[in-house]
């Protein structure tokens, strides 16, 4: 059984992505995989008790859950293929009497080696210290800490892009013309990437009215678009397990790519879909012009 057919683009699954791909997803289906998993807040998402974002309890419950996840990560994806996991550290939480951070990248790659998948490298993506400052109130980051004690003072919290890969060999070379230059892998294979233009997420993008539904933390475009590119092949199938309003599966849509998701929340799955419909409409039109020049030039 196929994920998709041949002349589907896309398709968002509504419902837990778990046991979807555990027990319904076809296994080996998955060309490459990108996403970032819910951080624990606590109901931020929605109210579903299989919400990972529910899970506030990082040794235990949490890590259960995501235990579970990955070894149904490790099923649909074909081997010898990537997934790039954006996760960040969270503060443990002051409200439960806690200090410092808990290892969320840690735990993340120790969760995703027990599922049998490799972990091979991780990108930093440099953050803004004065918006991370002003959007948590971290008091570790603000001039009110640095003049009263700075034993407590640290810097802002970076992104984190972890790659895996799947045991075995990949069948199909990733080896598409013209997707990556030269000059940008040069760019690209720097260790941190301070080129990301933090605002550039599809809220922005699309600048909906306020009735619309708002993603809490979408992943920014130009972070999707440069994974894409690395490692899937125009007509490939991407996967985000965690779909939200739909960034991944918008940038892999205009990158000539199709997509596959799961979304739990019913305001996010609908709006999944339109957005991805916008997404390839823009991308069959881009290919009708570019077709068109190539017909003036013959």
């Amino acid at each position: 059984m196929n994920l998709l057919r041949d002349d589907q683009p896309f398709a968002v699954h509504h419902g837990d992505c778990i046991p979807h791909m555990l027990e319904e997803m076809p296994p080996q289906s998955v060309d490459f995989s990108v996403f970032s998993p819910p951080f624990p807040s606590l109901f931020a998402y929605t109210s579903k008790a299989e919400d990972i974002g529910n899970s506030e309890d990082m040794r235990g419950e949490a890590k259960i859950h995501l235990s579970y996840f990955f070894r149904g990560l490790a099923r649909v994806l074909k081997p010898g293929r990537a997934v790039v996991v954006h996760v960040m550290q969270i503060p443990r939480l002051k409200r439960s009497g806690e200090v410092g951070l808990h290892d969320y990248r840690g735990l993340n790659i120790r969760l995703g080696e027990r599922a049998g998948l490799v972990y091979e490298y991780d990108w930093v993506v440099r953050k803004n210290p004065q918006a991370q400052a002003i959007r948590t109130r971290s008091r570790e980051l603000q001039f009110a800490g640095l003049e009263s004690d700075r034993a407590k003072q640290r810097g802002c919290l970076p992104d984190y892009l972890i790659k895996f890969r799947a045991p075995g060999e990949n069948k199909v070379a990733i080896d598409s013309e013209g997707d990556v230059s030269r000059n940008e892998w040069i760019d690209w294979a720097e260790c941190c990437w301070s080129d990301i233009r933090e605002t550039n997420t599809l809220n922005v993008k699309e600048a909906r009215s306020e009735e619309d539904t708002k993603h809490i933390c979408p992943l920014q475009l130009d972070v999707i678009d440069r994974l894409v590119r690395l490692y899937s092949n125009p007509g490939e199938i991407v996967f985000s397990p965690f779909t939200g309003i739909g960034s991944e599966g918008y940038m892999a849509l205009q990158r000539g790519r199709r997509f596959y998701g799961c979304e739990l929340k019913p305001e996010y799955h609908a709006q999944a879909l339109r957005n991805l419909a916008k997404a390839e409409q823009v991308h069959e039109a881009n290919s009708r012009t570019l077709f068109d020049q190539e017909e003036v030039v013959a």
